[in-house]
């Protein structure tokens, strides 16, 4: 893969979609994998070329788990090679373990996690002054999410499927992928390039507790993969065709406040303070 071809293509959803403007204040969601890694770089250097007049930090959250240390070193180690300010944030902040709530409920503990992290992810950056927050989802994320969606018939989710997500409530963080058309070994053989470490994906902070990868997703990828062997440009067409069907989708929902914590949510009471309170109802600490 050619690393010019690589960064044309990301600047180009980048210019096209207005991921970077002056005075933005982008915090990028680091996990410590290929992914978020490769936002992290393709933005500062997008930012560097074309001498855009914004802040660029890395965020990333420490589960508490025992890899928790050994992937927040990576994170240390890519946002040292990026020349960025990185900010750790410990779950042990909020009061929260997730090994502990997985005692207490009977959801899976990727859907607890999940939003943790969505929470976290938009509460804390806005707390600290960004204004947009990055995340590594690319365009293998998508058509997995995309599909998997239209089979379930939730077609609203459809909306989301773009590379920019405006702010629809005045706490919610504006969120960029500048990923969005390049695929999961594009990103990897990017990182390869400059010889950034990262973690490979099917570590989970939560092994030990017998959180497994998602099977299905990696059975979507494979059989993305295959047809874009039998049909060049398949997963771009399909890329392109997505983003002009979002403009026709909107969301269920309009966002409003939680009435315990005030962050926005489109339910009288958030997915992190319905975890929390059932936290505290079980007296775990």
């Amino acid at each position: 893969m050619k690393i010019e071809a690589y960064l044309s293509k990301v600047f180009r959803t980048i210019r096209r979609f207005k991921l970077v403007e002056p005075n933005d204040r982008i915090f990028v969601a680091l996990s410590g994998g290929k992914d978020s890694a490769s936002a992290l770089f393709v933005l500062k250097k997008y930012i560097e070329e074309n001498s855009v007049d914004c802040e660029l930090k890395g965020f990333h959250i420490n589960f508490g788990s025992p890899i928790s240390n050994r992937v927040q070193e990576v994170v240390e180690k890519q946002a040292e090679m990026a020349e960025t300010k990185l900010i750790v944030f410990p779950l042990k902040n909020v009061g929260v373990s997730l090994a502990d709530v997985r005692k207490k409920t009977k959801r899976p503990l990727c859907s607890v996690c999940g939003v943790l992290k969505r929470y976290l992810m938009n509460k804390v950056p806005r707390e600290m002054g960004a204004t947009k927050v990055a995340t590594g989802h690319h365009m293998d994320d998508f058509l997995v999410f995309f599909f998997k969606n239209v089979l379930g018939q939730n077609f609203f989710w459809i909306s989301k499927f773009k590379p920019k997500l405006e702010s629809q409530h005045p706490k919610m963080l504006c969120k960029i992928r500048p990923l969005f058309m390049v695929g999961g070994e594009e990103n990897r053989l990017f990182c390869e390039s400059l010889n950034v470490p990262f973690i490979e994906e099917d570590v989970c902070p939560y092994t030990y507790l017998n959180c497994r990868i998602d099977l299905k997703r990696e059975k979507w990828y494979r059989i993305i993969r295959h047809i874009e062997e039998e049909h060049k440009n398949f997963r771009h067409q399909m890329m392109t065709s997505i983003i002009k069907m979002s403009e026709f989708f909107t969301t269920k929902n309009s966002l409003k406040e939680c009435s315990i914590c005030g962050e926005p949510t489109s339910q009288e009471i958030c997915g992190f303070c319905k975890l929390f309170k059932l936290n505290k109802d079980k007296n775990v600490k």
